[in-house]
């Protein structure tokens, strides 16, 4: 019997545990899905830039672009804490129904960002090589492939952390399909960009950085341009 007791109590634990399609389950669902989508849709951009220089037959290229993307990544991701923190605290002021304080953690993310954004793209634009020191040597062949695609790149480094602000800040609201519809839209941008400026145009490496640099800064603006419409963020209090 005790056994039994056990089974029983188990199996409803498991029962309890699995989605049984009520209201709060469904809302999970909606913001599960469309988050779980945009984390699979952001890493496509550096895999789209390395699908289409892989076609350019040139293996110098391929690993200057690796090299590049190791060092913009590092960059990046040395800020990107920033979102991680702010989410559940916006989170926290909208479960509050306090929009005031979710907008003071937004507005000081984004300057805060926007510092570290600025600083960064100054230190990958002036002194690509030194930062490509990290990963190549000064000798290495692909590291004029490598300068090239840093220094357009750079130049993103500002809208990436917007976006992801952005990012964050609509996944603290609650709304993960804005941040999945504008991933979807600056991905397919850098996808059939990407292309046109590698072989068309003839500009390389150069011309692979310079449509991810596009599509980032279009995706940025467009966080910024959502933020604000949802009076989430205003330029005065991003200075204030």
């Amino acid at each position: 019997p005790a056994d039994e007791t056990t089974v029983e109590s188990l199996r409803t634990r498991i029962h309890r545990a699995l989605p049984q399609g009520g209201a709060m389950d469904k809302r999970i669902s909606n913001v599960l899905i469309p988050c779980a989508v945009s984390f699979l849709v952001v890493p496509l951009t550096n895999a789209v830039d390395t699908a289409w220089i892989g076609r350019m037959g040139d293996p110098l290229a391929l690993a200057g672009q690796g090299a590049a993307n190791s060092v913009f990544s590092t960059a990046f991701f040395m800020v990107s804490f920033l979102p991680t923190v702010m989410a559940p605290l916006v989170a926290s002021a909208v479960g509050k129904g306090d929009l005031d304080a979710a907008r003071d953690r937004i507005a000081e993310t984004m300057f805060l960002a926007t510092i570290f954004g600025v600083l960064g793209m100054i230190a990958l634009a002036f002194f690509p090589r030194v930062c490509l020191g990290l990963v190549l040597t000064s000798h290495s062949p692909a590291l004029p492939h490598a300068e090239s695609y840093l220094w357009v790149r750079s130049l993103s480094l500002l809208p990436a952390l917007w976006a992801s602000v952005g990012f964050a800040a609509f996944r603290g609201a609650q709304d993960t399909k804005t941040p999945l519809r504008i991933s979807i839209g600056s991905n397919l941008f850098n996808a059939i960009v990407d292309p046109i400026l590698i072989f068309t145009c003839s500009l390389g490496v150069a011309g692979a950085a310079a449509a991810t640099a596009m599509a980032e800064l279009g995706a940025g603006l467009a966080y910024l341009y959502m933020l604000s419409r949802r009076k989430f963020i205003s330029l005065r209090a991003v200075i204030s």
